[in-house]
């Protein structure tokens, strides 16, 4: 009994962690570069994409609200983040949607492909299949051939990724 009570405090304690979570939009190793281009394999960077799959991913960036939950539920500025729309108005702003992801990443940023590195590869894994699942191989999927073709883009003019 002593282990069940002990077992459920400690999930009560993650749990409340993570729905404490603020949004934190510094770019620490998400490039401007790799946020473009995780926009373009998610809608071809379509601003004018409203919401689909039955109004659960909104924006650019295809943004469900459990994600922009779990990213700290950055807002437009002077929006209230517990408005219930306030995560469909942040998707559809492209500023706030970029903050949106870069909060994520800061959150759940790390190695999902196994190769001893933390990349923008990693980034997109983690923005499609989630900071819980990123290790989810993308290969062969349109979502990840545009990526690719986004990534040798950027490299062939010249800059980082």
């Amino acid at each position: 009994m002593i282990s069940l009570l002990v077992s459920y405090l400690l999930i009560q304690t993650i749990t409340a962690q993570e729905s404490n979570y603020q949004c934190d939009p510094t770019p620490l190793g998400l490039s401007d570069n790799c946020i473009g281009c995780i926009c373009e394999a998610s809608t071809r960077c379509d601003q004018a994409t409203q919401c689909v799959g039955g109004n659960s991913f909104c924006g650019p960036f295809l943004i469900s609200k459990s994600f922009w939950t779990d990213a700290g539920q950055c807002v437009i500025e002077g929006d209230n983040s517990q408005d219930p729309e306030s995560w469909r108005r942040c998707s559809l702003d492209i500023i706030c949607a970029a903050n949106t992801i870069r909060s994520y990443i800061n959150r759940f940023g790390k190695d999902c492909n196994g190769d001893q590195l933390v990349t923008c590869e990693d980034y997109v894994m983690i923005h499609k299949n989630g900071g819980w699942n990123c290790g989810n191989s993308l290969a062969g999927t349109d979502f990840w051939n545009i990526f690719q073709k986004c990534k040798a883009d950027v490299l062939s003019g010249g800059q980082n990724i």
